[in-house]
């Protein structure tokens, strides 16, 4: 079944039900009163990324290829736009640039390929501002050099507003060359000084182009000083230091874009998260109000180490966890100085044999060489099935829902986000909606216990027509990583193996029931006993 197709002629409540990995089986009410909104439920998450392999001069070759071509396409499929950004590493390396009379000549041709790529797949970019366009630029400490690249990024941004529309390119996330303290300048000189030259000169491309075009960063770990010194040398830049344009005191920075991991587990995320901006609050207090980004927020860094666990529902399970977090210990607490706006997974990478399943990625894919000619395969993982769930969720209020184990107190693997939405004109095409997502998740681990879930749901309207839908994932049924073992691990599947395997990755849908009660109690599906590392989306629904 599909994921869209819950939403036929409906109203909704929506309930996700994560079990991954209790470390013994347990027992949970759920209680979520979708009559009482909290607050507003934001959809921070939707976003990816990735970044082509070496050398960078010759990423056309990844980025252009049929492989990534399907890879975005799948991206691009997640419903309702459960995932909108893609945020893609040395980008300008797709521009060429020839020296015609002491002034360079640009090629945009290659970039233009990879922009409407994503544009046909309903995608925009993460566009960082990274890369020595075939190596063209060397050095940003070198004045014509910095003029240059600002002249460059002009072009760049004109460019696409002029194709796309300003109102398209100004939702695009402009962003400084990523992680600067690991010097991964490939053949560019990037000091400190010439870094926050090279920030200027991005900066003021941009303005020039258009003064709504946003633009941040620096996009990396910001450790406590003395470490990272390009991160914080850029934060101070902006609060009071010299424009090397127009020797103004400060500089723009339209959100602080932050990479923290989680090496291994959920909650390292945000604990690092929340230490940082405190920090850089502190030092510089007119920031508090700036937009923050994890746009590298994944559990485990290194993208191609083969992870057990990110082949299958633990690792969608532990990205719904990571977003349940944010949403209950931050974006509700009314206290909090943290104006946090995107959380993104590293994860749109292409995996490599002989690992296909088994990488942080959210596509297995088979290069299947034993045909004429050769081609390539992608199977769909979990991870990017459970985006298309959350998706389902709609932008929509948040609603009280609370989790108590069987010793009657909060503590457990168990976590509970609930919304709910109502017509902006009773009567239309919209209706009344809700959703319950509940997660089990003991991070990257897995066992084979099961634990009692009970959810009740009060304060529906009383309307007749009333149904509820159940959608579960779980890595008994839907798991094409265990059927691929279980047909052996082969290189290259065979037509009706792919067949099986594509059947393996879609959450298995019920078929809507009756509610007789303005209240939902014993959700059949959702409340059995879990299995661990499963998944459950179950929607209550008005027919009409």
């Amino acid at each position: 079944c599909s994921v869209a197709d819950m939403v036929c002629k409906t109203l909704s409540v929506l309930v996700l039900l994560l079990n991954i990995s209790a470390a013994s089986g347990g027992s949970y009410v759920i209680t979520v009163d979708v009559g009482n909104p909290t607050g507003d439920l934001k959809h921070f998450w939707r976003s990816t990324g990735f970044c082509p392999p070496l050398p960078h001069t010759q990423s056309h070759q990844f980025d252009l290829n049929i492989d990534q071509q399907l890879n975005l396409a799948y991206v691009g499929s997640v419903p309702h736009g459960g995932i909108q950004q893609v945020r893609i590493h040395w980008m300008l390396e797709l521009v060429s640039a020839q020296d015609i009379g002491g002034q360079p000549q640009y090629n945009f041709t290659k970039l233009d390929q990879l922009i409407e790529l994503l544009h046909v797949n309903g995608l925009q970019p993460g566009f960082e501002l990274m890369g020595s366009v075939s190596n063209y630029f060397t050095d940003f400490e070198n004045k014509s050099q910095v003029f240059e690249w600002r002249n460059l990024v002009h072009l760049i941004a004109k460019r696409y507003i002029d194709k796309y529309g300003l109102g398209s390119v100004s939702r695009w996330n402009f962003e400084t060359w990523n992680e600067p303290n690991n010097h991964d300048f490939d053949n560019v000189t990037v000091s400190i000084q010439g870094f926050l030259n090279y920030y200027d000169a991005c900066s003021e491309g941009l303005r020039s182009a258009n003064s709504l075009l946003r633009f941040g960063g620096p996009g990396d770990s910001c450790h406590t000083p003395p470490h990272s010194p390009y991160c914080w040398a850029m934060l101070q830049h902006c609060y009071n230091g010299t424009n090397y344009f127009t020797g103004e005191t400060g500089v723009r920075i339209d959100y602080i874009a932050l990479h923290k991991k989680g090496g291994g587990y959920s909650l390292p995320i945000l604990q690092q998260e929340i230490q940082t901006v405190e920090e850089i609050q502190e030092h510089f207090p007119r920031f508090r109000s700036l937009p923050v980004y994890n746009d590298e927020a994944d559990p485990l860094v290194g993208w191609s180490r083969p992870q057990e666990w990110r082949a299958d529902v633990t690792y969608a399970a532990m990205v719904v966890k990571v977003i349940n977090q944010h949403q209950d210990l931050l974006l509700v607490d009314p206290n909090s100085t943290i104006n946090y706006t995107l959380l993104s997974n590293d994860n749109a990478f292409l995996s490599y044999h002989p690992h296909p399943f088994t990488q942080r990625t959210l596509t297995a894919r088979f290069q299947v060489n034993n045909t004429q000619p050769p081609h390539v395969q992608l199977i769909r993982k979990p991870v990017l099935t459970v985006m298309g769930l959350l998706a389902l969720l709609g932008d929509k209020k948040q609603v009280r829902a609370q989790v108590l184990n069987s010793a009657g107190n909060h503590n457990s693997t168990v976590g509970v986000l609930a919304s709910s939405h109502k017509p902006a004109i009773p009567g239309g095409s919209d209706s009344w909606q809700a959703a319950v997502l509940v997660c089990n998740s003991d991070d990257n681990s897995t066992s084979t216990n099961a634990d009692d879930v009970t959810v009740s749901v009060t304060g529906l309207p009383a309307q007749e027509g009333l149904v509820y839908v159940t959608y579960y994932m779980d890595n008994n049924v839907t798991n094409p990583y265990q059927m691929w073992q279980n047909m052996g691990s082969p290189d290259y599947p065979t037509v009706e193996q792919f067949r099986r395997l594509r059947s393996g990755f879609c959450n298995i849908c019920c078929i809507p029931t009756p509610i007789h009660k303005p209240s939902l109690k014993k959700l059949k599906r959702c409340l059995l006993s879990l299995s661990a590392r499963e998944i459950c989306l179950c929607s209550a629904v008005y027919q009409s």
